[in-house]
């Protein structure tokens, strides 16, 4: 245990005596009568802190006065942690209470406090202990996961920093109050110092530089931040309607008024580690009466690579997948009714420190939000809600409270609570509704389909909602609908359509869907259909005797739209297609229609059960079309489609905008494998609009069709290898078609004549010793003549530091480069990039990665790369010794068993091996133990994905 210098007994001794003043004046306050006695009473307890080396436990005692130091390996004997890449996290600890009489725990708590030199308080918070044992009166609690990381939360280097924690359970006697006992070392804490070094590097900074947003439909404006000092500013701007802007007022319609988030663009500058990976946009509009609400994310699409550290994002507008990409304001669940609303913006951005793994969020504005206003009027849209008052016949309007809701109202179907015998509505259209013996009950013939704007099942939960059930004919919805809790029913043999233009619907299960009216129809939840999923084109809607031609509320179009789904959330934001049943005439669902301007922008999937050798199956007409040949069946087989992204690994060579997913249940690996003759199909404008700044966002790149070849990915679209194709692409009907593929994995269409010249699966530099080791391997290599290194100190101009020839031009095997820069620089960062050239002259860049040079450099270094690695890649150590000779390599899991050891033969300098038997180690954390000739040993983790 460290003794206290005076300073800090002093220092402990004012905080003591502050915290006994207000005690004492309670007691005085209680008078001489009153007596204080705890029914339960802490005993034994436990600090656990990580230091660099995985979890220390402390006995409460012994970690009060004493000296916390940095761990690491290759620590010396009493390093103090540094402010950029020290590690310091509180993980919790353990806290045992013994209970009295009626008293019984019901909570455990460790309250702690980082302390600068001078006692003031930096931080402070509170971790939860679990119960874990419990046994006659006495209860142990513990929690060793609680990860709070010390060092990021302190600014300034020092010595004397310290980590104050207290402990308390709270308990109930009977059925009394909740009350607390503390065990808080008489107001001192339980205290441990620790010494901070270094000078923090400056944090990542967000600059958004404006916000565009449109009225009614015109074109954006760029309304800018105060830090730009352009006019107008969005702070404080009052915008206005352009349909009133000529008149006395310029309130938006609350029915069809548009004011429309389209844009943004946002810059984020980088500083030292700390790498910003994304910005997210968060709004809400609320009442100007009202101060709160929830806000609603965007998240944003980098512009272009990174320059130096600075980044650019942009709202990707054209991009359905991302949330509500451009969301009407006046279309908000907060406008409600006519009046002054408010729209509150800031930003975010979030990314990791690559030295310590700790992540970082910086905002904009540092705090609160920057607010613009708007002001809504007009008439709202009626809205008629089921009262059920006569029967369930949706076409009474006597069960409605404003009428039969119709193509120009809001249709609202009430939870009617438990208990209420009142019933809910069916629709049955251009029906005559008689008993089993003939009496008629009621007559909707003539009535057409069921028609309504918005369509709104209420409700508050699965077991407190309520229900509309389509039993017989059509309803159409031209608006939003919401079926949050999924409690719209649709029988065989009838037809959902979404009939409107722009529309947002949460899901739900259904039997047929018919897609209509243009726009975009965005899918918020999953959408189940059990029979067809179709895009109506031509428009049943567009005959010059149309009845709805004149409404204000139907957008009518030449084309059925599109159905979006969000790319980002696959699990939750997708279209089922069911397997074959008798619903659907053991076709399983169908996927109709489609064509450029009409279809399903998203993620859709489908399993077929038991599927054998010899069946063409189409999988939902989806455009995958498989026929299993030679001797295996594949068992179930579950296809995916993803219709927004577009791989683009390297600039100038990209696949088009499909992938499917192909994955068999039984691969068959034991008795041959499987073999299928497969049919691509695609649409004429995936292949165009290509080669973006990321995979979702178009770009100006595109694949002529006759072109066009098939490539499969093994490891989720790290790398593609060319299945190619049979005879020419069938332009006419957009299809490709390969015969004999026996693996089934991730597909696309690629160009054969811009191939991918290097798939490459890692690239990384690191510090190693004095020097710096670049590392990258390559799974396949077409064509390739070699590596530029290239290294830059400012990120900007580069220089080539060594050239690396291909093991061979042309490869589908995994190969590991290394090599290692001997250049003497001064203390900072260096860049790190790879220039990859073909042997005709094309060429690829790849990274930068960085390195710094601050600090003193040990004198033997070992990188294991790539890392994490997966079962397709060939893992390596670098290593750097200063003997030849013999040395030893063994690898533990992280119970501390030996799960591989082996002599290794090393160089003097440099030597890089691959690890042998790795492979087949199950995914998790290991650590690899190399012991040099000279005794000297390092450790390293690696991470098996």
């Amino acid at each position: 245990m460290q003794t206290l210098t005076f300073t800090q007994k002093l220092l402990r001794q004012r905080r003591f005596l502050s915290f006994l003043l207000p005690l004492f004046a309670i007691f005085v306050g209680l008078g001489s009568t009153q007596t204080v006695q705890a029914a339960v009473t802490l005993g034994s307890a436990q600090v656990i802190v990580n230091q660099g080396n995985g979890n220390n436990t402390y006995a409460k005692a012994t970690y009060d006065g004493s000296t916390l130091i940095d761990q690491k390996p290759g620590s010396t004997t009493a390093p103090k942690f540094d402010i950029n890449t020290g590690t310091l996290i509180f993980n919790g600890g353990t806290l045992t209470t013994t209970e009295t009489g009626t008293s019984v725990v019901n909570g455990a708590f460790i309250d702690y406090t980082i302390y600068d030199p001078s006692f003031n308080p930096v931080s402070s918070g509170t971790v939860q202990l679990a119960q874990t044992t419990a046994s006659g009166g006495v209860r142990t609690f513990s929690n060793s996961t609680a990860a709070t990381s010390i060092i990021p939360l302190i600014q300034t280097a020092g010595d004397g920093y310290s980590l104050s924690v207290s402990y308390r359970a709270t308990y109930r006697n009977g059925s009394g109050p909740v009350l607390t006992t503390r065990d808080d070392n008489g107001g001192a804490g339980y205290t441990a110092f620790f010494d901070v070094t270094g000078t923090r590097a400056p944090a990542p900074t967000l600059n958004p530089a404006n916000i565009q947003i449109a009225s009614d439909g015109g074109n954006a404006t760029s309304y800018y931040f105060p830090n730009t000092g352009t006019n107008p500013q969005f702070p404080g701007y009052n915008f206005c309607s352009s349909q009133n802007a000529g008149g006395t007022s310029c309130a938006f319609d609350i029915n069809n008024g548009q004011l429309r988030l389209t844009n943004t663009t946002v810059t984020t500058t980088e500083a030292g580690s700390n790498t910003v990976s994304g910005v997210v946009l968060y709004y809400r509009v609320r009442s100007t009466s009202s101060g709160g609400g929830a806000f609603q994310p965007i998240t944003l699409s980098q512009s272009g690579t990174a320059s130096g550290g600075v980044r650019t994002f942009i709202i990707d507008p054209s991009s359905p997948s991302n949330s509500n990409p451009q969301p009407n304001l006046i279309g908000a669940s907060a406008v409600t009714s006519i009046g002054n609303y408010a729209i509150d913006i800031y930003y975010q951005a979030s990314g990791v420190n690559s030295s310590t793994g700790v992540p970082f969020t910086v905002t904009y504005p540092p705090t609160g939000y920057s607010t613009a206003t708007f002001t809504v009027g007009g008439t709202p849209i009626a809205v008629t809600i089921w009262t059920g008052a006569v029967n369930d016949n949706w076409f009474d309007a006597g069960n409605w409270t404003n009428g039969i809701p119709n193509p120009s109202t809001n249709a609202l179907i009430r939870d009617l609570g438990t208990g209420n015998s009142v019933p809910y509505p069916n629709i049955r259209s251009d029906f005559r509704y008689e008993t089993a013996g003939g009496a008629l009950i009621y007559d909707n013939r003539g009535s057409g389909p069921a028609q309504t704007l918005n369509f709104v099942m209420g409700g508050n939960s699965q077991a407190a909602r309520s229900i509309a059930r389509l039993v017989v004919g059509q309803l159409r919805v031209f608006g939003t609908f919401d079926n949050t809790y999924d409690s719209f029913i649709q029988r065989e043999n009838t037809i959902m359509e979404f009939a409107g233009g722009n529309q947002n619907i949460t899901g739900g299960s259904f039997v047929r869907v018919d897609i209509s009216g243009g726009g975009t129809k965005t899918l918020q939840g999953v959408m189940n259909v059990s029979e067809a999923l179709n895009f109506m084109t031509p428009n049943v809607y567009t005959t010059a005797a149309n009845p709805l031609a004149n409404n204000p509320y139907v957008t009518l179009s030449n084309n059925a739209g599109i159905l979006a789904t969000d790319i980002t959330q696959p699990a939750t934001n997708v279209v089922f297609l069911s397997d074959r049943a008798s619903t659907n005439f053991n076709n399983g669902a169908q996927l109709n229609g489609e064509n450029d301007p009409s279809f399903l922008y998203g993620f859709v999937r489908t399993t077929r059960q038991g599927v054998l050798v010899g069946e063409t199956r189409t999988y939902g007409n989806i455009g995958m079309t498989l026929t299993f040949t030679g001797n295996n069946s594949p068992g179930n087989v579950e296809v995916t489609r993803n219709t927004v992204e577009a791989y683009s690994p390297v600039s100038g060579r990209f696949g088009i905008r499909r992938i499917i997913g192909v994955r068999p249940s039984d691969q068959q690996t034991s008795s041959g494998g499987l073999r299928a003759n497969m049919v691509f199909r695609y649409r004429d404008a995936e292949t165009m609009n290509l080669n973006g700044p990321n995979t979702r966002t178009p770009g100006t790149g595109s694949i002529p069709e006759a072109s066009l070849i098939i490539f499969l990915s093994t490891n989720s679209g790290n790398t593609f290898g060319a299945i190619g194709r049979d005879g020419a692409v069938d332009q006419t009907n957009n299809t490709v078609s390969k015969t004999g593929v026996t693996n089934f994995a991730t597909f696309t269409l690629g160009d054969q004549n811009n191939p991918l010249p290097v798939r490459l699966t890692a690239f990384d530099a690191k510090r190693f010793g004095k020097n710096a080791l670049i590392t990258w391997q390559t799974a396949t290599e077409f064509n390739s003549k070699g590596y530029e290194v290239q290294a830059s100190t400012n990120g900007t101009e580069f220089h080539t530091v060594a050239y690396v020839a291909s093991a061979a031009p042309n490869s589908t095997k995994l190969t590991n480069y290394s090599y290692e820069d001997k250049t003497s620089y001064s203390a900072g960062t260096v860049y790190y990039r790879l220039h990859q050239i073909d042997l005709d002259g094309k060429e690829d860049y790849f990274g930068p990665r960085t390195v710094s040079f601050d600090g003193k450099a040990t004198a033997a270094s070992a990188v294991a790369y790539p890392n994490p690695y997966n079962a397709n890649d060939e893992l390596h150590i670098a290593l750097e010794s200063n003997d030849a000779g013999k040395g030893t390599l063994r690898i533990t899991d992280m119970t501390g068993r030996t799960v591989r050891e082996e002599s290794i033969e090393l160089n003097k300098g440099l030597s890089d091996m691959p690890v042998n038997g790795v492979k087949e180690l199950k995914a998790g954390v290991y650590m690899v133990r190399v012991t040099l000739p000279s005794g000297e040993t390092k450790t390293l983790k690696v991470v098996k994905q």
